[in-house]
């Protein structure tokens, strides 16, 4: 009976675990249903598709030359396209690479839900964070746009920030690294994981070095032209202009073509100095709130530094004259990483971030003028980014600050 007993409580210990599992499938079929129910991946076709179809054809080589500015997430998923394109295709190679990039999205959120029940939170608490991570609206729309690769960046960059925090600096400097040579927005977690990142700060760097050269020196060395061409374009904005950023205000008069001179797609330009500088400005804040970060180090919580990168990602965003509705993916998974690890009952704030963000992107731009959208977005993003600054650094609430120095004064001296 004892034999049995303990085996009845083996079970019921390991049952939360498979029932978290189970949601999560079933929410990760969720999303692929929506998402890839109909057939656009625009972007997809027109930017990895060429160096898909070398590899669906055996020529590594060409493949690797071909790759767009997101290379690095190809390669990882090389396996998946490969496989997808025997199969089905090109629409079976994205299939395929969708469904390997949710996954990462889903292990990310079981490992999450793990850290929740290790804390006690309820069954309702894990579902909810798993289900607002799975099946994200901005998910959603990177996987309708033709950009999986934001997914698999956004869970090794959230992943690897999770595990600095919690000590283990070099498998989380090697996610960082993935995550970087995967999508190149996740340079701006590097300086907060190596403010955060307990110990030794150069096993960090090493290691997160290591893991970019090793994912992106195959495609520089395969062209070294097309490697430098597509990465130096990130530096600016030259071209979309979008009502969801700060500097909506600051668009020109009229319209012009934004892919370009033969482009049939119309809309406002940026002035010359947003298009040139608000990339560089966005990397200048990454780093500064490293510096932030680090000059309150003793008196923050390592699970602020979660905090800090959701900041971070949704200045990103805020800054970026391209914004778009999947941009904000990464800025959620850090909200909601950072949420299962401070203690909070459920993932609340997440839940009402990924709300805003599908009404600003969805039915207040696809019904308003410019700027009543630019407004909505503002009138969100802005508070919320100040409050998680504040929060995240433990900055003393303004009462709090009065009344330490009034009772630091002489007795006498106090007013009643």
């Amino acid at each position: 009976m004892g034999h049995v007993d303990i085996e009845h409580m083996s079970i019921r210990r390991r049952l939360p675990g498979y029932t978290d599992v189970a949601v999560a499938a079933v929410m990760l079929g969720v999303l692929y249903y929506v998402a890839l129910r109909v057939r656009i991946w625009e972007d997809f076709f027109a930017e990895s598709g060429p160096a898909v179809q070398h590899l669906m054809a055996g020529d590594l080589h060409g493949f690797l030359a071909l790759t767009p500015a997101y290379g690095g997430s190809l390669l990882l998923s090389a396996p998946s396209l490969a496989l997808g394109g025997a199969l089905g295709g090109l629409d079976g190679a994205y299939r395929l690479e969708s469904l390997f990039c949710m996954a990462t999205v889903t292990v990310l959120a079981l490992a999450l839900a793990r850290i929740q029940r290790s804390q006690g939170r309820s069954i309702l608490s894990r579902w909810l964070l798993i289900a607002v991570l799975v099946a994200s609206p901005a998910a959603d729309w990177a996987l309708k746009e033709g950009h999986p690769e934001e997914l698999l960046a956004a869970a090794l960059c959230v992943g690897g920030m999770l595990l600095v925090v919690r000590g283990r600096i070099t498998s989380g400097a090697i996610l960082l690294g993935l995550a970087v040579a995967s999508k190149q927005w996740a340079l701006l977690a590097l300086p907060l994981a190596l403010a955060a990142a307990p110990g030794n700060r150069g096993r960090f760097s090493l290691a997160a070095a290591a893991a970019v050269l090793g994912l992106s020196l195959p495609l520089a060395l395969a062209s070294a032209g097309n490697f430098v061409a597509v990465n130096r374009g990130l530096a600016s904005a030259p071209f979309i202009f979008h009502p969801e950023q700060i500097w909506w205000t600051l668009h020109l008069d009229y319209i012009r073509p934004l892919g370009g001179p033969h482009s049939t797609i119309f809309g406002p330009a940026p002035i010359a100095l947003v298009a040139r500088y608000s990339h560089p400005l966005i990397g200048l804040i990454a780093a500064l709130s490293g510096v932030a970060y680090w000059l309150r180090r003793r008196h923050v919580q390592p699970s602020d530094a979660l905090l800090m990168l959701a900041l971070v990602l949704l200045l990103r965003c805020m800054l970026d004259p391209w914004n778009v509705l999947y941009y904000q993916f990464p800025f959620l998974v850090a909200l909601a990483a950072w949420e299962a690890s401070s203690h909070r009952r459920a993932p609340l704030f997440t839940l009402a971030a990924s709300f805003l963000v599908w009404t600003s992107f969805r039915p207040v731009n696809t019904t308003s003028s410019g700027d009543i959208t630019n407004l909505f977005y503002l009138t969100w993003a802005l508070p919320a980014a100040v409050l998680m600054g504040w929060r995240s650094l433990r900055l003393p609430l303004p009462r709090a600050r009065y009344e330490t120095t009034v009772s630091s004064l002489p007795s006498r001296l106090r007013i009643s």
